[in-house]
C-alpha cells in the first residue's frame, strides 16, 4: 500500500504514535459519530456509533513480547506500576474493547496467535491465544487484540504508508499529502498537549469527524489561504503572524468561523474582491474581542472553505 510521494513529506508533529492515531482517523473518520480522545485514559481512545468504545496503547519500542507486556516496574516510591496490559484493561466496562499496537512483536508470541479476518479499526489484528489469556489472567483479555503496523517509528516510512492509506480510502490529496500529514499531527500534538483537570477537561482532548473533513477533504483549501493571504500585501513578520493565529482555529475559534462562514455566504460573492470581503468581515461585530491576526486568519481560512465547495 506504501507508495512514493514523489516530494518532501513534513515530520513536524511526526511520532510513532501520532502516525498511528493518524493511520485511525484516516481509516475510519466516516464512521458514524467518530470520535478519538489523545491521551485521555489511555495512548488515545476511539468512539463511535452509540455504543463502540475502544481503549488504545501504543508501544513504538523496537521488540515487544507477551512478557514485556506484562512486565511491572516500580515507581520512585518503590511501589509497583500496572504492566502495559493492566494500564490498557484497567478502563471501560464489559463491552469495550481493547487494542496494543506495535510494529515488531516477538515472533514465537505471534506464532502462537490467531490472525483475525477482520479488524474494525485497522486492516490486520490478532487475538491472543487460550494459553496467553489465561498468563494474562484478566476476563477482559476475551476483548483485547493486538495491531502490528506495516511502518515503523521512521517518519519517511509511516508518510508513504499513510499517503497509500489516504488513497486506499479514495481520499483526494492532489500531491499534496504532505500538508495533510502536517496538519493532522499538528491536531493530535495541540490535543496531546492539553492537561485533564476535571472529567470535563476529557473533551478537550477529542478530536471528532467534524475536524478531521476539512483536513483530509479539503486538501487545496489549505493551499488557497496562502494565495488568499498574499492579496493583502503584508509583510513576512505580518504573514507569519496571521498564519499561526490559522492554526488555531481547530482549537480555539471553529464556532465563530462557521458563523464567518455563513455570514460570506450571504454576500454576492460573484461579485465582490476577495480583500474587499475579508477586510469588510474584520471590520464587522462579529469578531470584535478578537486579536486582529486572528480575525484574519478565520475570515481567509472561511474564504477558502467556501472556494473549495464550489
Amino acid at each position: 500500500m506504501a507508495i512514493d510521494n514523489g516530494g518532501a513529506i513534513a515530520q513536524k508533529g511526526f511520532s510513532y504514535q501520532n502516525a498511528v492515531i493518524s493511520l485511525v482517523a484516516i481509516r475510519n473518520y466516516k464512521k458514524s459519530n467518530f470520535q478519538i480522545y489523545v491521551e485521555a485514559r489511555d495512548d488515545f481512545e476511539v468512539t463511535y456509533d452509540a455504543n463502540y468504545h475502544a481503549y488504545i496503547q501504543v508501544k513504538g519500542l523496537s521488540r515487544v513480547s507477551l512478557n514485556k507486556l506484562l512486565a511491572q516496574s516500580k515507581s520512585q516510591a518503590g511501589n509497583l506500576k500496572q504492566s502495559i496490559i493492566e494500564k490498557n484493561l484497567s478502563s471501560g466496562d464489559d463491552d469495550s474493547k481493547y487494542k496494543i499496537v506495535v510494529y515488531n512483536f516477538t515472533k514465537s508470541d505471534l506464532s502462537d496467535m490467531q490472525e483475525l479476518e477482520t479488524d474494525e479499526l485497522f486492516e490486520r489484528a490478532y487475538s491472543f491465544s487460550d494459553d496467553q489469556k489465561r498468563k494474562i489472567g484478566n476476563s477482559c483479555s476475551r476483548a483485547l487484540s493486538l495491531v502490528v503496523t506495516d511502518f515503523k517509528t521512521d517518519s519517511k516510512a509511516a508518510s508513504k504508508f499513510l499517503i497509500g492509506e489516504m488513497q486506499h480510502q479514495n481520499i483526494s490529496v492532489d500531491n499534496k499529502a504532505d500538508i495533510v500529514l502536517s496538519e493532522l499531527w499538528r491536531i493530535i500534538s495541540q490535543k496531546s498537549e492539553k492537561e485533564i483537570v476535571t472529567e470535563a477537561d476529557r473533551e478537550l482532548k477529542k478530536i471528532t469527524a467534524n475536524e478531521l473533513v476539512p483536513i483530509l477533504q479539503k486538501v487545496s483549501a489549505l493551499e488557497k489561504f496562502d494565495t488568499v493571504l498574499k492579496k493583502f500585501d503584508f509583510n513576512e513578520f505580518r504573514n507569519a503572524k496571521i498564519k499561526k493565529e490559522k492554526a488555531k482555529i481547530l482549537l480555539q475559534y471553529s464556532s465563530i468561523k462557521s458563523e464567518v462562514v455563513s455570514e460570506m455566504k450571504q454576500c454576492d460573492l460573484e461579485n465582490i474582491n476577495e480583500t474587499t470581503l475579508v477586510t469588510t468581515l474584520v471590520n464587522s461585530d462579529l469578531l470584535s474581542g478578537l486579536d486582529t491576526d486572528a480575525q484574519y486568519a478565520i475570515c481567509i481560512s472561511a474564504y477558502c472553505d467556501i472556494l473549495e465547495e464550489v
